[in-house]
């Protein structure tokens, strides 16, 4: 709890001084929690590279380095900041050749945009969620570990802002056939604009919009061999 009470402060600091990234109603903030705290219970000896798909000045990356990872960022931008240590990578995740795999990838809100042009500099590009998810499984280690925060509810593509995902979702469907589902955590605004945990019944329930979703949180394990 204290992991995640110091994520949403810091988060909030952090956002509310950069207008232009200040998320929904504080859902990056939750996010970023959940992707800490299950990235220091891994095990280290085990899992020591990570790849960062959409870190444009996100504070992610360095956290993430700054656990004792070795850390490769990614983003359509440029890297607004250097950081020693982090090695950032810019173009188009789909286009990129990749000469290493990774013990952990994280796709922290970044894989609802990826295909839909006219954000954060992005073309279109068909199923390109899809094409995303694929190449990284690909680049995963064997057993390796797949951290994925996702808008949750009813399924919709909020052009050219995002996707929405649950469990009957084309993309969900092919995660839960090729990975392991370790973790498993929903949240919605309440009536009071708070964010609180729910159960993905309750997640699934919700009508998104521009300004409003559930969250779906999830720690996927690789799986081994044919299934």
């Amino acid at each position: 709890m204290l992991i995640r009470e110091l994520i949403l402060k810091l988060g909030s600091v952090f956002f509310e001084s950069n207008p232009i990234l200040n998320p929904l109603s504080g859902d990056r903030c939750i996010e970023y929690g959940f992707v800490i705290k299950n990235l220091i219970g891994l095990d280290r000896s085990r899992y020591r590279s990570v790849l960062d798909i959409g870190c444009y000045a996100s504070p992610l990356t360095t956290i993430i380095r700054e656990l004792g990872f070795t850390v490769d960022g990614v983003d359509l931008l440029p890297s607004p900041y250097v950081y020693q240590g982090v090695n950032h990578l810019q173009g188009d995740f789909l286009s990129l050749d990749f000469k290493v795999s990774y013990d952990v990838v994280v796709l922290c809100s970044t894989i609802e945009h990826i295909g839909l042009g006219g954000r954060y500099g992005s073309r279109n590009i068909e199923d390109g969620d899809m094409k995303a998810i694929e190449k990284v499984k690909q680049l995963l280690n064997t057993q390796g570990i797949l951290i994925l925060t996702v808008p949750y509810g009813r399924e919709k593509t909020i052009k050219p802002l995002h996707r929405v995902y649950n469990k009957n979702s084309r993309l969900l469907k092919y995660v839960y056939d090729n990975f392991k589902v370790e973790v498993e955590e929903f949240y919605k605004n309440n009536s009071e604009d708070v964010w609180v945990k729910c159960s993905e019944n309750e997640a699934r329930r919700v009508i998104p919009s521009e300004h409003n979703y559930a969250l779906g949180l999830f720690i996927f394990r690789k799986r081994m061999g044919p299934m």
